[in-house]
């Protein structure tokens, strides 16, 4: 089986919701409902954060949004291991968890920070699976190389 973008999988996954609710019911209504119902259940939402995830490892390690979006959090892992990484993002995205209850509670909450970090833990566990602790290191270094970007402008 070829290799498809998860956009196109998940469009796919879309349309075959609607396309056997049209068989089952038979109604154009029914058929919209189905389709509506499956773009924006959980399944959708969690495809929509790793089709996030894949358009940011596309971009690379040297390209100005990745640097914008992670370029904090990658100074503080320079020099730790993949594995040591991975357990300090987690300990982070429990911290900050806990933080935005609380905000939320007091009606204060902002999201931008988890989502940065859940990224970040999807993509640690994504180099983690496909074994690339040699990468790790160079990718963060690419990341937080200022000289870099300032000689490519």
């Amino acid at each position: 089986m070829p290799y498809r973008r998860r956009e196109a999988r998940e469009s796919e996954r879309i349309r075959m919701a609607a396309s056997a609710a049209r068989a089952a019911a038979g109604s154009a209504m029914d058929a919209a409902l189905a389709q509506i119902g499956a773009a924006f259940d959980e399944a959708a939402a969690i495809n929509r954060f790793k089709i996030r995830v894949e358009r940011y490892i596309r971009l690379g390690p040297r390209h100005a949004a990745m640097r914008a979006r992670y370029g904090a959090r990658a100074e503080l892992l320079y020099g730790l291991s993949l594995d040591a990484a991975i357990a300090a993002v987690e300990r982070w995205r429990l911290n900050e968890r806990k933080a935005f209850q609380v905000a939320s509670a007091l009606g204060r909450g902002n999201r931008l920070s988890l989502n940065i970090l859940g990224e970040l833990r999807l993509m640690l566990r994504l180099m983690r699976f496909r074994k690339m602790q040699t990468e790790f290191g160079i990718i963060v270094a690419a990341v937080c190389d200022e000289a870099a970007a300032q000689a490519a402008e």
